[in-house]
């Protein structure tokens, strides 16, 4: 499975888990308008918890905000995950900052 694809199931799986408990809207497409839109969402419910010590399920909220964030990456064509995993081969060496080849 693709990692694109693997980070829409995770989206929608953490979407699912805390649809009733933040009262979100339904997920329609997984695009940036509609992540970001969510995203939003999810800032406004977590700082009105905060400001009226509300207890919430932090951990997923922080979880769904990352999943979020590698989704639009991915979207982007950009696997954060792949790029740190591979930072550190050796034929990136001499295109590193600083370098002197």
């Amino acid at each position: 499975m693709s990692r694109l694809a693997t980070a829409q199931e995770r989206v929608i799986a953490l979407h699912t888990k805390l649809q009733t408990e933040m009262q979100l809207s339904n997920l329609t497409a997984l695009n940036h308008y509609h992540l970001d839109d969510l995203l939003e969402q999810i800032y406004r419910f977590e700082r009105h918890c905060s400001l009226k010590n509300i207890r919430y399920s932090e951990n997923a909220c922080v979880a769904m905000r990352g999943a979020i964030a590698d989704l639009m990456l991915l979207i982007d064509d950009f696997d954060l995950q792949a790029t740190i995993a591979n930072r550190d081969k050796p034929e990136d060496i001499h295109t590193q900052i600083g370098s002197v080849a």
